[in-house]
């Protein structure tokens, strides 16, 4: 019985023994994590204090400028003739980002000394933005500029290798680079074939100034047109007529002129214009984006003035569509 005590309490003591080294081992791992922590929470309190102080030495900002009537974006370069000397052919140099005619993210990206492709002395500019935007835009360094219109259908740059001579542009050792915005298309894809399509308010803009421009006149002089109100016809979206009641400049005196265009796309349409009685086409006609299509010297005005309205007219046979389809409108 005795040994059989000695036994169990021999074991207990052992018990005890791994016990206690277990929670010494647990207390020393416990004191290098609480360590660890508090040196992570030192590390993150120095570098919040480091962020703190850089931002309480930075200059004040001016608030944020609404960017949807800025169309003239200017990047001075002073000291450029030492600057563009270090510059090596085909090294770029880029102006921050700027946003301008509502469009963010864009940046100016200049090779003083050209890249490889470009003409000895002359330098290279480019414009970047990002996706789905199509720009009419004026590029300009010094004096020489550009004017361009592209489709950015990602985040890319469209510009000139051969832009200018560089040396002539720039002005008491300064060079001014400037980009300015004159149209804007934004398209957004919602799937299920929806687009959406922003033109921006410079068109809004010029047609109400139109109005104000002209609410005094009384007669459409020569040169002078009436435009039809838009319209769709053959799946063609945003379509009007231009209409010269005395012709355009150049053209024969007693004709009128009459055009079509379609701002909204590219489509190719056989057309049949008409002024009162007088017809002409089909014809194949490109209708592509602003450019009008038509005739200077559609008909004699007054042969079709015996009627007291006169009736305008577009007829379109869709080239996609069956032969014998036709659409017509008359406005």
């Amino acid at each position: 019985l005795n040994l059989c005590s000695r036994r169990k309490g021999a074991m207990q003591d052992i018990q005890v023994k791994v016990l206690q080294q277990e929670l010494a081992d647990q207390s020393e791992r416990h004191g290098k994590e609480l360590k660890r922590l508090n040196d992570e929470v030192r590390l993150l309190q120095e570098r919040l204090k480091a962020v703190l102080d850089r931002r309480s030495k930075q200059a004040v900002q001016p608030p944020s400028i609404d960017s949807t009537f800025v169309r003239r974006v200017e990047w001075r370069l002073p000291n450029c003739k030492q600057d563009v000397r270090t510059v090596e052919r085909g090294q770029s140099m880029w102006s921050g980002p700027f946003s301008a005619s509502g469009i963010a993210e864009m940046q100016l990206e200049f090779f003083p000394q050209g890249r490889e492709n470009s003409q000895s002395g002359f330098c290279a500019l480019f414009l970047w933005a990002p996706g789905n935007v199509r720009l009419k835009y004026r590029l300009q360094v010094g004096n020489h500029s550009t004017w361009d219109e592209d489709f950015f259908d990602r985040w890319m740059g469209h510009g000139h290798s051969n832009f200018c001579n560089l040396e002539a542009q720039i002005e008491k050792d300064s060079l001014v680079i400037r980009v300015e915005i004159l149209e804007v298309t934004v398209t957004e894809d919602l799937g299920d074939g929806l687009r959406l399509i922003n033109q921006g308010i410079s068109q809004p803009l010029k047609l109400e100034a139109a109005v104000i421009r002209n609410r005094d006149l009384d007669t459409v002089s020569r040169g002078q047109y009436v435009c039809s109100p838009s319209f769709s016809i053959a799946a063609v979206r945003n379509m009007h007529i231009e209409f010269y009641p005395n012709g355009l400049e150049g053209s024969k005196n007693g004709y009128c002129g009459l055009y079509v265009r379609s701002p909204g796309g590219k489509y190719t349409l056989n057309l049949t214009l008409s002024v009162g009685s007088a017809t002409r086409g089909p014809s194949r006609t490109e209708l592509d984006g602003n450019s009008a299509k038509g005739l200077p010297e559609f008909c004699r005005i007054n042969e079709q003035l015996e009627e007291e309205d006169l009736v305008i007219g577009i007829k379109v046979q869709n080239p996609l569509d069956r032969d014998d389809e036709e659409r017509s409108l008359a406005l």
